[in-house]
């Protein structure tokens, strides 16, 4: 497991909420195959597989997730795709891990990050939250992490939504 960062965040009420993010495998070889198929293929069953990827290290963070989401693609990939990918890994990983999936973020920024320059990843997507009840422990699956701006992006707005806490991990890291 390759632990990317650590952080707190400040919520919109001043509190300071405890985020880790992990990216797990190196998007190489098969991994990124894998990845792949899955995004731009159509190969959903590949979903199932990063899951595994990502159920492997899930009880090494120690968390009690209350609920789980993930990073949304933009509207144009779903539309293109006929899927969100990162929807499919989380489902798959909160069905076996018994936790409620939910999609709590919305993507306001419709600007892609594939092929994107560094420098445009790093300003990373915006995302906005659905209002979180309190002492929600949350879990977000996302496909693969680059320079950790999506899930960055993603955990903020859980913070401002109300995450106690938040916990990022994708089955696969360029880094």
């Amino acid at each position: 497991m390759e632990l990317h960062r650590t952080e707190v965040l400040t919520s919109q009420t001043g509190a300071l909420i405890p985020v880790t993010y992990v990216g797990v495998l190196p998007h190489e070889d098969s991994v990124r195959d894998v990845v792949l198929g899955l995004k731009y293929h159509g190969k959903r069953g590949n979903a199932a597989q990063l899951a595994g990827i990502v159920n492997q290290v899930l009880p090494l963070l120690g968390g009690q997730y209350s609920v789980l989401t993930w990073a949304p693609t933009t509207s144009a990939h779903q539309v293109k795709r006929g899927m969100d990918h990162a929807e499919l890994i989380a489902r798959h990983v909160a069905a076996s891990n018994g936790i409620r999936a939910v999609k709590l973020l919305r993507r306001v920024s419709a600007i892609s990050q594939t092929g994107a320059s560094r420098n445009i990843r790093l300003m990373g997507p915006e995302f906005v939250s659905k209002p979180l009840r309190r002492h929600r422990n949350v879990l977000v699956i996302d496909d693969v992490v680059t320079t950790g701006a999506t899930f960055r992006a993603a955990a903020q707005a859980l913070v401002n939504a109300g995450a106690s806490s938040v916990a990022c991990i994708a089955p696969s890291r360029t880094m």
